[in-house]
């Protein structure tokens, strides 16, 4: 790894593998008859791929598979015993099949892939659509043969009254596997910024503080489509079910006085009901209970062996899971490393139902915080995202303004340079001026100038350096024939129709505005509907300009990205009418074009007169928003 620290998604699996072959090692001779020298060949096949969970599972599975093969054929079973290899062994097979449905492969989709994707997209959508499809097929073509495999495996090696069982079985953890990679819970986040050693301990002492004596709720989480309700009620009603088949099936499992019997069976029900407001509550009641049962009770003789009735052993399990879901990750371990040697103390009357418990929860700690993480991921990318729209919003406004001003200087350095040429020129022009007259005027003419090397100044700080400085004038209401004309050339079905004409001199700041507001309103009529009409409308009224730009509906829908949605020309055009302090609309029209309509006061400052000429409402569209 090139000398950096490994995280804890490559490390956990291969501290649960260790923990895996500990418990094989006193578990194999009672399935197989494999002699005693060989018994740690057997456990390390059945726990070294479990360390390939979170990084290779597919390799994991391999691996897996074939020495599963391997050893039903090598050594026989125990008294006939239905696992052809040790219980660890099948479980870590089926965890792993699972993790191979739902963890992307690591050619699935690299950065190369990513980029070709986005020009493919460019391209166009029939060929993004048949890159998409091929890119899944491609994902389940591995899954769906380790799934059928699988099944085969078990079909041809478990005995004949379980082979149609587990074989099924077997199929809906590889199908599990695949769904869930679809749904956005289960999508595996990237990998976690590495944790120093030097700080595992001051960690490790945090979750293990919250794990015995933190008794407040569980962190909160993420809005979701679960109704209030749900979250609220149906635990306490999979309690009440709990709680009647505890007191039906104890007795199978565990000798115990009859007027016991509803104690144990509220013991049991209740970590049910804490498992989503109480959690780690819940964990710490059912782990007590667990050893209270493995130490003090006594094992009937009936059905059901093992030191748990199997309710209680579903109902500790989902207590892991929940704990894992909700707490962070130094919790969960702790929490993970107290039940497993929980789980220890039951080894004493049937290792078979412990092991099992062991490995279960282990793999449950895993899916658990592979959610966890997920939902974190997720969460701090819609913020991520959030943020990031809101500053792409203001750096969009921001950059507009700095592009009006920069306008608007060449405006205002032009009027500037007129100033200070009256100003010097007057002592000339004028005969009979006072010497405090001559003075004053030389005054104006400083300011003037002072004026426009600062705005001169700001102008360089605007452009910025890598702009080029164009020297042509700034375009006005009169340049707008030669704007309709030049997007006539480019193939734009464009019309130009002027009503009336200036009540009195328009402002250069208003023309500019103007010029660029049908600019930008031609550019997204091209851009988002081509092929369309636009029609261009230019109205004087007494006090201001009034534009009008419409396109009809496009012949063919145009999708249009979030990015375009949100794109500099609306906020843009906006922020072109403010400045001149007018008004702008923009909205779809009701025939499923789109227009925009501005209304720009001849001089900057004036108030702009609301309404319309008393024809235009007849001839031109309002937009609808």
């Amino acid at each position: 790894m090139n000398g950096e620290r490994r995280t804890i998604r490559s490390w956990l699996p291969w501290l649960g593998a260790a923990a895996a072959f500990v418990v094989t090692l006193q578990t194999a001779g009672d399935v197989l008859d494999v002699p005693l020298n060989a018994t740690p060949l057997v456990a390390a096949a059945a726990a070294v791929p479990l360390g390939l969970i979170a990084t290779l599972p597919a390799l994991g599975w391999l691996l897996s598979a074939g020495s599963a093969l391997l050893v039903s054929q090598v050594y026989d079973a125990v008294d006939g015993d239905p696992w052809p290899w040790p219980t660890v062994h099948g479980v870590v097979l089926l965890a792993l099949l699972f993790a191979t449905g739902l963890l992307p492969l690591p050619w699935s989709r690299s950065p190369a892939d990513a980029e070709e994707g986005g020009a493919e997209a460019s391209v166009g959508g029939g060929r993004t659509r048949r890159s998409r499809v091929a890119r899944v097929l491609g994902e389940l073509a591995v899954p769906v043969v380790a799934t059928v495999a699988t099944a085969f495996l078990f079909a041809v090696s478990v005995p004949d009254d379980l082979r149609a069982g587990w074989a099924v079985g077997a199929s809906a953890v590889g199908v599990a596997g695949m769904v869930a990679r679809r749904l956005p819970l289960f999508r595996v986040p990237p990998a976690e910024p590495p944790v120093p050693v030097g700080d595992l301990p001051a960690l490790l002492r945090t979750g293990l503080s919250q794990v015995v004596a933190d008794w407040g709720p569980p962190p909160a989480v993420e809005p979701s489509g679960v109704a209030p309700w749900v979250r609220r009620y149906v635990p306490w009603l999979a309690a009440f079910v709990v709680f009647w088949t505890a007191i039906s099936t104890v007795e199978a499992s565990v000798e115990i006085h009859a007027l016991l019997v509803p104690v144990v069976g509220v013991a049991m029900a209740l970590p049910a009901g804490l498992v989503d407001r109480s959690p780690l509550v819940g964990w710490r009641l059912a782990t007590v209970l667990g050893v209270v049962l493995a130490l003090l009770g006594t094992p009937s003789e009936g059905e059901y062996d093992g030191a748990w009735p199997v309710i209680f052993q579903w109902v500790w399990l989902a207590t892991v899971f929940f704990v894992a879901v909700r707490y962070d990750r130094w919790t969960t371990v702790c929490a993970w490393a107290i039940t497993v040697a929980a789980m220890l103390t039951g080894t004493g009357d049937d290792a078979g139902t412990a092991v099992t418990m062991i490995v279960a929860a282990t793999a449950i700690v895993v899916i658990g915080d592979l959610v966890r993480a997920r939902r974190t991921a997720s969460r701090d990318l819609e913020r991520q995202t959030e943020l990031s729209e809101l500053e792409k919003a203001r750096r969009t406004v921001l950059e507009e303004r700095s592009r009006i001003a920069r306008d608007l200087h060449d405006v205002v350095a032009h009027h500037m340079s007129m100033v200070v040429v009256q100003a010097e020129t007057a002592p000339y022009r004028i005969d009979g001026l006072s010497d405090d007259a001559r003075a004053e005027f030389t005054s104006i003419s400083g300011s003037a100038r002072q004026a426009l090397d600062e705005i001169r100044g700001l102008l360089g700080v605007l452009r910025g350096t890598d702009e080029t400085v164009t020297l042509a004038p700034q375009p006005g209401l009169a340049q707008l024939t030669d704007l309709v004309d030049g997007a006539r050339r480019s193939g734009v079905a464009v019309e130009l129709t002027t009503a009336g004409a200036p009540a009195t001199e328009v402002s250069a700041a208003v023309g500019l505005s103007a010029y660029r507001i049908v600019q930008e309103s031609l550019a997204n009529a091209v851009r988002h509907a081509p092929g369309t009409e636009v029609t261009v409308d230019v109205s004087y009224t007494a006090q201001a300009v009034e534009l009008r730009v419409r396109n009809t509906a496009p012949a063919v829908a145009v999708a249009t990205s979030k990015s375009d949605a949100s794109g500099h020309g609306l906020p843009g055009m906006r922020e072109r009418a403010a400045v001149v302090d007018g008004t702008l609309t923009a909205g779809p029209t009701a025939t499923g074009g789109f227009a925009i309509a501005a209304v720009l006061p001849y001089q900057a400052g004036a108030p702009a007169a609301p309404g319309l000429p008393h024809d235009s409402a007849a001839e031109t569209e309002e937009p609808t928003a």
